[in-house]
């Protein structure tokens, strides 16, 4: 979020001196779009042409992972776990 803001802030910046606008900031990102909808419990493969999986962080315990799923599809997990600390999605 701050990065977009501070990115929007230098185009407004750039637009308003006359200057012309390369946005090449958000290329390092690409990866990142092509999953979603990512809870505790699951996560979306939307374009990831490699895979995805999602994962569970645990307090004091080991990361629990769901499968690697294709394009289109959902990654969960095995059960609802305790002591989950972060979540997230994982795409190679």
């Amino acid at each position: 979020m701050l990065k977009n803001i501070v990115l929007g802030a230098a185009v407004v910046g750039t637009v308003l001196t006359g200057g012309v606008v390369v946005d090449t900031a958000t290329a390092p990102d690409a990866n990142a779009a092509c999953y979603g909808s990512v809870s505790t419990w699951k996560g979306t493969n939307y374009t990831c042409g490699n895979g995805a999986r999602h994962w569970d962080a645990i307090k004091n315990g080991n990361p629990k992972y769901g499968a690697w799923v294709g394009r289109g599809k959902v990654s969960s997990q095995l059960a609802c776990w305790p002591n989950v600390v972060s979540y997230g999605m994982t795409a190679r």
